[in-house]
């Protein structure tokens, strides 16, 4: 569908003026201003109304202070009129209204436009907030240069949107239409909605054969002319930037075709609805000698049909692609007569009870082209109760038809372009200036535009008369009267609230300098929230995210707790301190061994650990436990003579291990059953002071310990012992209290070494010295010797908590609770 994505053009490379006539300047001639501008067709992106095509004419102003009759240039520079709402003027005299247009080109660097961008009369603009691309219209036929193509439309993309592209700039594309359609069609009714990024173009004019056409061709020529009323719906999708989806839908033969009616959406249903006013069929087009450019017999059939389409109006929903045909109702002001070539702009209630369509100017198009048949009367269409309300009455010299309104402000109307009455051979320009304002509120014309007056639009009191409520809303009319709702399925589209946070409004717009000629286009502005009461939009977003960041708190807080409460259930009770919480200083210990990885046995099979809380206590111990230590004056209690207190492991009553205990080879080591096998470390304690209650100041030596000064690689091997440490008195037995109420074994392949002594000292380990277990094969770095990492194996993991239990090659089945270390912190069952 894109041609030609070269002719992008940069906003620098376009012409930027102030508008001017741009060609065709009498000798003599100093300045010019805009006299009539004949259907032009006009888009509003954001915060400026783009004016394209149509034929424009000036009049030219001279150096002695007189005015020449209105000349046209033909705009051969193919230039876009810029009108943005920053900027202030009046329509009084004294000021140029032509000073208040900027223009930019659709040809590069000035050039001729030629086929690039030539001037179309008619046609349509159908834009989002982001960009316009043109359709249908006529332009003259000539030799000068070469037609566009069948399928050409050209787009202006402002601002970027969807996906990324790398260096945007705004400017000009050409671009295809889809295999089958073509852009030969004219005097449609164009509706741009940018809430849902679509544009629509209803019905409209053709060729007897579909083909080409141009503006007043030739008698020769006359299969060139668009005098076939053409049944299609074109629209439009812009979701995606330079992918915009054409499709060209055929009307239902319920719903008439037309030239020049106006075409309206209406925020009600899912995505909104089209209602469309107006227009005729055969038009007979005004010229200056007031001749018919219709076909013959046209002139009857479209005086019967043509004033139909006031008093009936065709209705399209967008959402399910549904046409309806819907009566209108008289209020006492009556009902407009046949018109075509109007403008309207949608106005709401602020509580959405009432949407009126303001209808200004036009003429029948079926009589020729008369002076009193020109319009300059401002009708209302007010829905849901589809009733004509007329505000304001006008008068004959302001009349005006073939111009384009848009709303900048809530309460406003601008009425651009048009022309007068087509009287006499040379033609007049438009009452008032080329543009009109309109305050919707007061239904009166004003003189002055100010970027910084405005206000909310209130229902104005002759429609407030007709359908009740009040100026903020609360019509009383919520259907069609009498009669009511065409189709049932109508009156549920009308009952569906559109969602009108889909709506970006763009105002207020900064005031630009008064001077009348410096247009803002640049200066983005802020889109607002739509005011007319409610919540703002953005307070349900926030409040979600808010809420559900407390609910997710509040999960996490109760899956903590009752964590918590199984872990204690677990230890028994609540009175258990939790290691992973404060923990006892007592204990920290077993917390090493907790992070401490295992080391591999040979059989790379894990022992069960066990803890001694449950461990019964024998008549021999509970003597031990009784022993005190005497009162010696002046006589300290040594345990160990010239062994410092290691620097790493204060207080913890392991002692050293030299490097050749790491030697020692196991051989099949069964699991200890014994009541402890940490081995402490007594400090000396001098004679004065307090005796330490249950700790032996020196036990007896077992007989199985080495001898005093023995290596530990002179040590034999003891099999008989489970828990393969050597050295423990019987008095020292006591002291296994003051490291941990649950001491947790260490014998076998699961006892870590702390690390290498320093050489000062080896070779001077007493019995009180653990004696290293044995490995398969130590790893060594510089005499350092590191915690060892157990062999994976089935159900086994890398640390103490995780470690599985492959077997129990102790004998019979241990009747010990399970540490708090293993995977499972419940009773075994």
């Amino acid at each position: 569908m894109i041609r030609s994505m070269s002719l992008l053009l940069a906003v620098a490379a376009f012409v930027r003026l102030v508008a001017a006539q741009a060609a065709g300047w009498q000798s003599g001639q100093v300045n010019s201003s805009m006299c009539y501008w004949e259907s032009p067709r006009a888009a509003v992106i954001r915060d400026t109304v783009y004016i394209d095509g149509g034929y424009l004419w000036w009049t030219p102003g001279m150096a002695d202070g007189t005015f020449s009759g209105p000349v046209n240039d033909g705009n051969p520079l193919g230039l876009v009129y810029l009108l943005n709402f920053s900027t202030p003027f009046n329509t009084t005299g004294g000021f140029n209204l032509t000073a208040a247009f900027t223009t930019i080109s659709k040809a590069a660097s000035g050039a001729n436009a030629n086929n690039i961008g030539p001037l179309y009369l008619d046609g349509a603009m159908l834009a989002n907030d982001n960009e316009w691309i043109t359709y249908g219209g006529l332009y003259k036929n000539t030799d000068a240069y070469k037609p566009q193509d069948a399928n050409a439309v050209a787009a202006y993309q402002r601002y970027q949107y969807g996906p990324p592209r790398d260096q945007f700039q705004p400017g000009y594309v050409l671009q295809d239409l889809p295999t089958g359609m073509t852009r030969y069609v004219s005097n449609g009714a164009p509706v741009s909605v940018p809430s849902e990024n679509l544009g629509f173009y209803f019905s409209g004019l053709r060729s007897a054969s579909s083909g080409a056409i141009f503006d007043s061709p030739a008698a020769s020529n006359s299969s060139f002319r668009a005098n076939v009323t053409s049944a299609t719906l074109i629209s439009l999708d812009l979701s995606v930037q330079g992918k915009e989806v054409w499709n060209n839908d055929t009307l239902p033969t319920t719903v008439p075709g037309r030239a020049n009616a106006e075409i309206v959406w209406v925020p009600v249903g899912t995505r909104g609805i089209l209602v469309a006013i107006g227009g005729v069929i055969n038009p007979s087009f005004a010229t200056v000698s007031q001749s018919l450019r219709g076909i013959p017999g046209a002139q009857i059939q479209s005086q019967r049909t043509s004033p139909t389409f006031m008093s009936t109006v065709s209705v399209y929903d967008i959402a399910s692609k549904t046409w309806y045909e819907q009566n209108t109702t008289n209020s006492t002001s009556g009902r407009p007569g046949q018109l075509t070539q109007g403008c309207t702009v949608l106005a709401s209630a602020q509580d959405g009870s009432s949407h009126n369509i303001y209808w200004y100017g036009g003429y029948d198009g079926i009589d020729l082209a008369k002076e009193e048949a020109y319009s300059d009367d401002v009708w209302v269409l007010s829905i849901p109760s589809f009733t004509w309300v007329k505000v304001k009455s006008g008068t004959s010299s302001h009349s005006r038809a073939g111009h384009r309104c848009v709303k900048p402000y809530p309460d406003q109307m601008l009425v651009i372009g048009g022309h007068a009455p087509l009287v006499g051979t040379t033609p007049k320009c438009v009452d008032g200036g080329i543009v009109q304002i309109f305050n919707l509120n007061t239904a009166t014309w004003t003189d002055q535009y100010t970027p910084t007056t405005w206000s909310n639009y209130t229902v104005p009191p002759s429609v407030i008369a007709v359908i009740g409520g009040t100026a903020l809303g609360g019509s009383a009319q919520t259907a069609p009267s009498p009669g009511g709702f065409s189709n049932t399925s109508l009156a549920t589209v009308f009952n569906t609230k559109y969602n009108t946070t889909k709506i970006t409004n763009w105002y207020p717009y900064q005031l630009a300098a008064e001077n009348g000629t410096t247009n803002r286009t640049n200066l983005l502005p802020s889109p607002v929230a739509k005011s007319g009461g409610g919540t703002p939009k953005y307070l349900a977003p926030v409040l979600g995210v808010v809420l559900g960041l407390v609910f997710i708190s509040l999960l996490i807080l109760a899956f903590v707790l009752w964590g918590k409460r199984k872990y204690f259930k677990a230890n028994g009770g609540t009175g258990t301190q939790s290691e992973a919480g404060t923990m006892d200083n007592r204990r920290w210990v077993t917390n090493w061994l907790r992070a401490t990885p295992a080391a591999a046995s040979e059989s790379n099979v894990k022992a069960p650990t066990v803890t001694t809380d449950e461990t019964p206590i024998t008549p021999a111990y509970e003597e031990e436990l009784a022993y005190t230590v005497p009162e010696m004056a002046g006589v300290p209690v040594l345990e160990m003579e010239d062994t410092s207190r290691p620097t790493e492991l204060h207080d913890t009553g392991f002692v050293p291990l030299t490097a050749s205990s790491l030697n020692q080879r196991s051989s099949g080591l069964d699991h200890s059953t014994s009541r402890g096998s940490h081995i402490s470390h007594n400090s000396s304690v001098s004679a004065d002071s307090s005796p330490r209650p249950a700790i032996s100041p020196a036990g007896t030596p077992r007989a199985d310990s080495p001898p005093p000064g023995a290596a530990i690689g002179e040590l034999p091997e003891r099999p008989h012992l489970h828990s393969g440490v050597s050295g423990v008195s019987e008095g020292e037995r006591g002291h296994l209290r003051g490291i941990s109420e649950t001491s947790v074994s260490t014998d076998g392949a699961y006892a870590t070494p702390m690390g290498i002594p320093d050489s000062s000292v080896q070779g001077q380990v007493t019995s009180q010295q653990v004696m290293a277990p044995p490995t398969s094969e130590p790893n060594r770095l510089g005499g350092i010797v590191s915690p060892m990492t157990p062999t994976a194996g089935t159900g086994e993991s890398g640390d103490y908590l995780g470690t599985g239990l492959a077997g129990n090659s102790g004998g019979s089945p241990s009747v010990k609770r399970k540490s708090q270390f293993s995977e499972k912190l419940d009773d075994d069952k």
